[in-house]
């Protein structure tokens, strides 16, 4: 088993993720500028810090195999803070992580950096994990960019780095373009398992969906790795629930985000 450093383990997906990492029998390092939620547990070690503190970082990373790095501003916002903490941040974690021979990394990407793609209609599993990026907004900018520190550092210092486009993450879907865009915490720490067996060094960006119907992803690219999701949205809500659910923009990847005003906060 390993020893993972979560970033951002105060957040909705660290919160999700910690317990089920733990009944894999990884034990954890929760890092964040805040406390989690519910006590810390055996196997888990709290630091408390910033992605923009390196020193924070180096004591976070000790002992480290896999970095988890989730922390971040994870929708619309001011352009200045989106770079200072997705793109300088990741950064840091990645220039640390290195410099502590850490050599496997998932970043927690979006479906926003690609999310001015057209969604297709009737094409499911047409657009692969790994598309050159399209993003629609600000925050879909860092996000892509993130994926290309993910290449720079795996080609310089021999990492095995996963850049993780994720989707409608949560434990239901939310809306019907949910249906085909979401992601489980389940299978999002598969793809957190999958790369903890990576030992080959490379830069992989993959989608990290669920195996939804009629979702436009091709998970190829994951299951090159050995990301083998297994969840289904439409197995999670009867068909009542599923008819009940609101309508979202089905324009974009990106559903409604890839209109919002650039540079404000998104609701």
């Amino acid at each position: 088993m390993a020893t993972l450093l979560l970033t951002g383990a105060a957040g909705r997906i660290g919160t999700a993720l910690r317990p089920r990492l733990r009944s894999a029998g990884h034990d954890l390092v929760l890092f964040d500028e805040r406390e989690p939620d519910g006590p810390v547990g055996d196997g888990e070690r709290l630091v408390t810090g910033s992605v923009a503190d390196p020193d924070a970082l180096d004591v976070a990373l000790a002992g480290v195999d896999t970095v988890v790095h989730l922390a971040g501003i994870p929708t619309e916002d001011a352009w200045d803070d989106l770079v200072a903490a997705n793109l300088t941040g990741t950064k840091n974690v990645l220039e640390r992580a290195a410099a502590a021979k850490v050599t496997r990394v998932l970043l927690a990407s979006s479906i926003h950096a690609v999310g001015r793609v057209p969604e297709p209609e009737g094409a499911a599993g047409s657009i692969p994990g790994d598309r050159l990026p399209r993003p629609d907004t600000y925050y879909g900018v860092t996000k892509a960019a993130m994926e290309l520190l993910g290449s720079l550092f795996a080609d310089r210092f021999d990492m095995s780095i996963v850049s993780a486009r994720i989707g409608a993450f949560g434990e239901r879907p939310s809306s019907r373009r949910a249906l085909r865009m979401w992601t489980s915490a389940d299978d999002l720490a598969r793809l957190v398992e999958a790369t903890v067996a990576l030992r080959d060094p490379g830069h992989h960006v993959v989608w990290a969906l669920s195996r939804n119907q009629e979702s436009p992803a091709d998970l190829g690219a994951g299951e090159r790795i050995g990301f083998v999701p297994v969840d289904d949205a439409t197995a999670v809500l009867d068909a009542d629930a599923r008819a009940a659910l609101p309508d979202e923009d089905m324009r974009w990847l990106g559903g409604a985000l890839a209109d919002v005003p650039l540079g404000r906060r998104a609701p």
